[in-house]
């Protein structure tokens, strides 16, 4: 089914979507050669040196045009994202007449100033590639974000971080044999049937319990560095983001397209003095909070699921649209918690 802005487009635009919709695979001949300048841009990352990471980023996007018989882009790599009421900008593609198509991305986030996790970067990386392919290799007039588009983004990805390598949104890549399952992503995650996300909200404060159970205080306290949280913090984070959840649910389903206010979570960090509560509270608010969520939205008929509200960064949001982004959210935070017990940023 096409996104909600197909019904805007042009009859000519609503062709290209079309045909854009339809290519949802992007073979690499030998993705193997390419995964030795995936590893040296993970080491770059993890480093931390912008020099580094953009000369490892030149050189795997370089690998890509050259194997699919793209013509070269120029990259630049820049320190923190450029934001605004609407979010933060990852990556950039621009194709001007006369010019050599330019790859922009930005490997720190815009207020935090930490490093991007490696595999958001990755596919920031293979997403403004992905524009490329559209303009060089599918001769497409316009590149448009199409269900399409996004499994083309995914094949690249599965193919150069195979399934046994991967490691999650936010923890970077591993070295060989300690590199965990893979997470879906939050477009993986969209195609997923109702039934199975709610799944995921039902596992989650489950799964936080066994993860902190019988931790000392001083490890769940401890940060791993000074720009990343504590155990405890995420707790906190989860139990309040739930909060915020539910009032967003309870607009949808009493107003016509209600307007959200924009969320702060590095302020309800500092304001709550998260690092003073008790993780075990925090806890069970949170179990408390997602058992009414979940219970609630398994009540919800088919045309409940499409009501939707206005979200500051992300535009309209259906009820399912959250449900989507709420499973997302978990696994990031479940893996961020585990690696904060770990001393892990």
């Amino acid at each position: 089914m096409p996104f909600s802005y197909y019904a805007r487009l042009s009859r000519a635009q609503q062709a290209i979507y079309r045909k854009s919709d339809e290519i949802t695979d992007i073979r690499l001949p030998r993705p193997e050669d390419l995964h030795p300048l995936v590893d040296d841009l993970a080491a770059a990352l993890a480093s931390e040196d912008r020099t580094h990471t953009q000369e490892t980023t030149t050189r795997l996007i370089l690998g890509l045009c050259k194997v699919l018989g793209l013509p070269a882009v120029r990259v630049e790599v820049l320190a923190a994202r450029p934001h605004a009421r609407w979010g933060e900008l990852h990556g950039l593609y621009t194709a001007e007449r006369g010019r050599t198509p330019k790859i922009q991305l930005w490997m720190r986030t815009a207020k935090q100033r930490r490093v991007v996790a490696f595999r958001t970067y990755l596919r920031t990386l293979l997403h403004e590639v992905g524009h490329h392919i559209d303009y060089a290799l599918l001769r497409l007039r316009d590149s448009m974000h199409t269900e399409g588009f996004y499994k083309r983004e995914s094949s690249l990805f599965h193919q150069l971080v195979p399934a046994a390598d991967r490691g999650s949104s936010e923890g970077g890549v591993a070295p060989f044999g300690e590199r965990t399952t893979a997470m879906p992503t939050i477009e993986e995650y969209a195609r997923q049937p109702v039934a199975e996300r709610l799944g995921r909200l039902e596992r989650t404060a489950d799964e936080l319990g066994a993860a902190v159970k019988g931790q000392r205080e001083g490890v769940l306290l401890r940060r791993p560095d000074a720009k990343n949280w504590a155990a405890t913090e995420v707790l906190c984070h989860l139990r309040d983001t739930e909060e915020a959840f539910q009032a967003r649910f309870d607009m949808i389903a009493s107003m016509d397209d209600p307007k959200f206010a924009p969320a702060n979570p590095d302020r309800w960090a500092e304001e709550r003095q998260y690092l003073r509560n008790d993780a075990g509270e925090a806890l069970a608010a949170f179990r408390r909070r997602r058992a009414e969520n979940v219970a609630a939205l398994k009540k919800l008929t088919p045309e409940q699921w499409k009501r939707a509200g206005i979200h500051p960064a992300r535009g309209r949001m259906s009820a399912d649209d959250f449900l989507t982004l709420m499973a997302w959210h978990d696994d990031n935070h479940l893996d961020q918690l585990k690696r904060a017990l770990d001393g892990r940023a």
